[in-house]
């Protein structure tokens, strides 16, 4: 320190010669002090009288330490001890920001009412620009810890004080603010250079430190909401297994009630915590291996113990370790199987599109059906659809499901002719892990399990294997699965809807079908009439499917020739609608001018001579539907006027052959009297007979 003092005669006459010339002696002076002297005479510093810069008024004050205010925070507690060790010495302890305004001075009342003699005060700059070369200034322009003393100030007032300051750096090395002990020159010592860097330090450590809080609180809330909000169950185990954390999903699914602000109180409620998991699962050797030797493992199913029975879940796991890379614990996802299988149905295609309203048709036997159709959709009873391949009968059957009450769940169909003989068992009722060679890690749930809640579809009923029929009759008897090579009996709430095309009771009769299984599905019979039985229902068809393609292949029709629908409706159609469908793709497709004639139709529908093709015979296509519809309408007055003849004018008689109401049998003869105009179906019979 007397080293220190020495120096400040040839320091004094160095700051005179350099404010009466400009001109440094570096002789007398450090580099840093010499470099802020000069950048203090550009500043155009008066040396001579010089103050601190005062914010305007106690406002200005207040918002600094707002905007400072967690630095402040921290910083008070260093700046306190730091005035402890130096109390009664005049000297005071300060923190300026980055600009080096003051913010906050701790000190002995005399000293303070010194230091408000050169402003330095809060709310006061003391930035090298605005009162030269000074500790807070200095430290922030050279971005290093320095003691500036007596004779080295730039400014005359200050040469009685000496300043020891540090910067206060962040994560990024940047200046945040400046710590500065200040007092008298007389006692000017180089340890409280030491003394305030310390300080500093420990103030940067506390900032880094409350930020890395701030990062870990966001993540931990972020955390915390994904584990409170994600639609799995999600348990955190110890390294033993024990379960020390369950999200509201999990306490669902292992039957414990939803916590509140205890985020363990379902755990408690389980009695969790005296539990390892392994008690809890089905297949507690994968939890083994997790916590034993860090293996995690995805998409294992298992059963777990609930107070309310057995939970299906689907269950993944993955370690977590320690800082010396321990496994310390798990984190573990549940999901439910049946809110699996649902998913899986969704986004397999295994959802009905159709309903009753998109089967096209006015055939008395198709109304029928599709009537007896919608009836059977309001019960859970099963439903055998029969007819002729290409007659619909996937679509009455997602009709069915689509008007029902399992509208919302899966609708699952299998089409049982197209499944290898060995492969039937294994796709209806699932199988476990190791069940034969080939079997998939984990097993795979069967149809009857992906159909939970909603409708199987059983189609080609007719071609299932006779030793499978057993154990279908065997789950629709006792509504439960047992899964090839497993012993778990799950319950299956499954509606089921069957089809063929086969004669089942002649299949029944060979012994090639089970008598027993065919009265189970055979509760609810639904016949469809093949194509060539409603020929009148040709043309109607044919217009949708022309649209339909004509939309779907970007093609217009504009003209269709007369003798096209004459031709298609005098087919026997041996693929019904579907073949019908194709037939029409094809027409649409090759006939690349829009104009669709005699030529682009399959030669194997038979049709009279393609030789006349000329344009006349085209029709616009609206004058072809008119036409159309005018035949049907000449072919159901003549069905009328021969059942009305038949049935002596009784109009319940012929409303009921015909499957139709008195109301419409009256409005199709009205209909009919008003284009003919001749009264003839008011003379077909007593004139009793009309009720």
């Amino acid at each position: 320190m007397a080293s220190e003092i020495a120096q400040q005669p040839r320091i004094a006459e160095a700051w005179r010669h350099f404010v009466d010339t400009g001109e440094v002696d570096s002789s007398a002076l450090r580099p840093e002090i010499a470099a802020s002297w000069r950048r203090s005479s550009e500043a155009m510093v008066d040396p001579k009288d010089a103050l601190g810069r005062l914010l305007p008024g106690q406002r200005g004050i207040d918002d600094l330490r707002d905007d400072h205010c967690e630095l402040i925070e921290v910083a008070r507690p260093f700046m306190s001890s730091l005035h402890r060790l130096v109390v009664g010495s005049g000297f005071i302890v300060i923190l300026a920001d980055e600009r080096g305004r003051v913010m906050e001075i701790i000190g002995d009342e005399d000293a303070l009412d010194r230091a408000g003699l050169v402003n330095l005060v809060p709310g006061s700059s003391w930035s090298e620009h605005h009162v030269g070369t000074n500790g807070i200034g200095t430290v922030l322009a050279s971005m290093a810890p320095i003691q500036v003393s007596g004779y080295e100030h730039y400014c005359e007032r200050f040469h009685t004080w000496t300043c020891s300051a540090a910067p206060i750096l962040d994560e990024r090395g940047q200046a945040i603010a400046a710590l500065q002990m200040s007092g008298p020159s007389a006692r000017t010592h180089a340890h409280t250079l030491g003394m305030v860097v310390a300080a500093a330090e420990a103030i940067c450590a506390q900032m880094r430190i409350n930020a890395k809080m701030r990062e870990l609180t966001v993540l931990n809330d972020n955390l915390n909401k994904m584990f409170l909000i994600t639609s799995d169950g999600i348990l955190l185990l110890d390294d033993r297994g024990i379960i020390r954390r369950a999200n509201p999903v999990a306490e669902g699914i292992l039957g414990a009630p939803v916590s509140g602000a205890d985020a363990d109180s379902g755990a408690h409620a389980l009695g969790l915590y005296a539990v390892p998991v392994y008690e809890l699962v089905s297949k507690p050797h994968y939890f083994t291996k997790m916590l034993g030797m860090g293996k995690a493992f995805d998409d294992v199913e298992m059963a777990l113990k609930t107070p309310s029975g057995p939970v299906h879940c689907l269950v993944a796991a993955k370690p977590v370790y320690d800082d010396h890379g321990n496994v310390n614990g798990g984190v573990v996802s549940l999901n439910p199987s049946k809110r699996i299988t649902k998913l899986i149905s969704r986004y397999s295609g295994s959802y009905a599109t159709f309903r009753f309203d998109d089967i096209l048709g006015r055939d008395e036997k198709l109304r029928r059906a599709v009537e007896l159709a919608s009836i059977a959709a309001q019960s859970d009873s099963s439903v055998l659809i029969c007819g002729e391949s290409g007659t619909g009968k996937e679509m009455i059957a997602q009709a069915i499901h689509n008007h029902g009450k399992r509208a919302h769940g899966p609708f699952v169909p299998v089409n049982c002719g197209a499944i290898p003989r060995e492969l039937v068992g294994s796709e209806l009722f699932g199988y476990e892990e190791g069940a034969f060679t080939g079997a998939a890690r984990g097993g795979r749930p069967g149809k009857f399990e992906l159909a939970a809640g909603g409708t199987l579809f059983l189609d080609e009923i007719g071609d299932m294997p006779l030793e499978q029929q057993v154990a279908l009759h065997r789950v629709l008897q006792d509504r439960r699965v047992i899964r090839i090579g497993g012993s778990t009996v799950t319950e299956v709430d499954v509606r089921v809807i069957s089809a063929t095309n086969k004669d089942l009771l002649r299949a029944v009769a060979k012994g090639s079908f089970r008598q027993d299984l065919y009265y189970r599905l055979n509760v609810i019979q639904i016949q469809l009439p093949p194509l060539r039985e409603r020929p009148d229902d040709i043309p109607l068809l044919f217009d949708f499917f022309m649209a339909k393609t004509g939309r779907r292949l970007g093609s217009e029709v504009r003209s269709v020739d007369q003798r096209v629908v004459e031709c298609l409706m005098n087919y026997d159609w041996p693929g019904n609608v579907r073949e019908l469908q194709n037939v029409v793709e094809r027409m649409v497709s090759i006939a690349t001018d829009g104009r669709i004639g005699l030529q682009h139709v399959p030669e194997e529908l038979s049709c009279p001579s393609r030789e006349d093709t000329q344009p006349a015979a085209f029709a616009n296509i609206e004058d072809e539907r008119c036409r159309m519809r005018r035949m049907l309408e000449r072919r159901e007055q003549e069905q009328l006027l021969t059942l009305m003849q038949k049935h002596g004018g009784n109009i319940s008689r012929v409303a009921r052959e015909l499957g139709i109401s008195r109301n419409t049998v009256y409005r199709r003869i009205r209909k009919a009297s008003t284009r003919e105009n001749n009264g003839q179906f008011l003379d077909c019979g007593p004139g009793d007979s009309m009720r």
